[in-house]
């Protein structure tokens, strides 16, 4: 009788103990899935080279200096006078960093003001981008752009012609229209 209930609690000990390690895998693999998600949220946007970018507007830069063969690196960690730092893009080839100001807020801007000054006092070649550049962003990135290293004219994004067609019925249209 005794070694029954010994044999009863050991049985029980071990299926306590196995539902405790079952409960810990689930809510290990459930933190794993959470903590996935929210990475692939904050980078949800692929570039055309492989980056994971934040934004519409990252994705834009990002796959038009891919388009014109610069060589870049997303988010490069650096350090300004002390300070730790991720730029939005650096340049390898002509040192030169990257910013795009897509926010705005007073936390945003006041870290932007600190950036700023970090790059000015490092004497950093820093190509800023605003958010009203985009409404012709392929010109201004290439005037900005211009100052610090040469590009290839011949990659300049230009729409090029195309036929007309009518809105209503979809037939061509000549040159009268």
């Amino acid at each position: 009788m005794e070694s029954q209930l010994v044999l009863l609690l050991i049985v029980g000990i071990i299926v306590v103990l196995g539902i405790i390690l079952i409960y810990l895998t689930a809510a290990s693999c459930k933190h794993k899935i959470k903590t996935t998600d929210l990475h692939q949220k904050a980078n949800k946007y692929r570039c055309l080279d492989g980056h994971r970018v934040r934004s519409k507007g990252e994705l834009i830069i990002d796959n038009y200096l891919f388009f014109l063969g610069i060589s870049h690196t997303y988010e490069k960690v650096i350090f300004l006078r002390g300070n730790k730092l991720k730029c939005d893009w650096f340049l390898p080839e002509c040192d030169v960093y990257i910013e795009y100001w897509g926010y705005s807020g007073n936390r945003y801007l006041k870290r932007k003001k600190q950036k700023l000054n970090l790059y000015k006092k490092e004497k950093k070649k820093l190509v800023s981008i605003e958010n009203w550049m985009f409404y012709d962003i392929y010109t201004n990135i290439n005037k900005l752009l211009e100052k610090y290293l040469k590009i290839n004219k011949e990659k300049y994004w230009k729409p090029k012609p195309t036929k007309k067609f009518c809105s209503n019925c979809g037939i061509e249209l000549d040159e009268r229209f």
